[in-house]
């Protein structure tokens, strides 16, 4: 048990708090917002159903292990801006045991679904969240995955707007 009421769940609970290894460094703040990108285990390239999954599973979390702001599930990875409510590593366990088990069942195969790390970054300031909500945003029509935004759907993005840049991206936020 850790905290005197929370059981230990996998490996990930076993991990400190703030800093962990594997064969990128990762940091955690205590509080701020991240940019995380995970891929799977040799590319492997994800089926409309498997997309599904992962997309359900990220938007379910939000509210209970981090505040989602934004998420895009492509061919063979996913990325996310979130605020955590949890560590990181429990959030990464979290999302990449309960898909894999999913995508495995039904593929009806064994084995790694995804690559051990991932990606994460600490998010600066408001124009670094700008830059990457866009990134997310535009991430399916840069790989002609889509034509528009609003068409694809393993997108998610809190909080819509539209401005009058001409960068030819899609602005997602407003500035303050």
């Amino acid at each position: 048990m850790k905290n005197g009421n929370q059981s230990a769940v996998g490996q990930a609970s076993r991990l400190p708090e703030l800093t962990w290894r594997r064969h990128l460094p990762h940091y955690q703040l205590s509080a701020g917002y991240y940019f995380i990108t995970f891929a799977t285990h040799k590319r492997l390239q994800l089926q409309p159903p498997q997309k599904d999954c992962v997309f359900d599973a990220v938007c379910f979390l939000d509210g209970k292990k981090y505040e989602l702001y934004a998420a895009v599930v492509l061919n063979d990875h996913v990325h996310m801006v979130i605020n955590p409510l949890e560590t990181l590593p429990k959030i990464m366990h979290s999302i990449k045991s309960f898909t894999a088990h999913e995508i495995n069942k039904m593929s009806n195969r064994k084995g790694k679904v995804w690559q051990n790390e991932s990606y994460d970054r600490v998010i600066r300031n408001e124009d670094e969240l700008l830059e990457k909500l866009n990134y997310i945003a535009n991430n399916p029509i840069k790989a002609n995955m889509a034509s528009q935004y609003e068409v694809y759907k393993w997108l998610y993005i809190k909080e819509w707007i539209t401005d009058d840049s001409k960068t030819g991206e899609t602005p997602v936020l407003p500035r303050r």
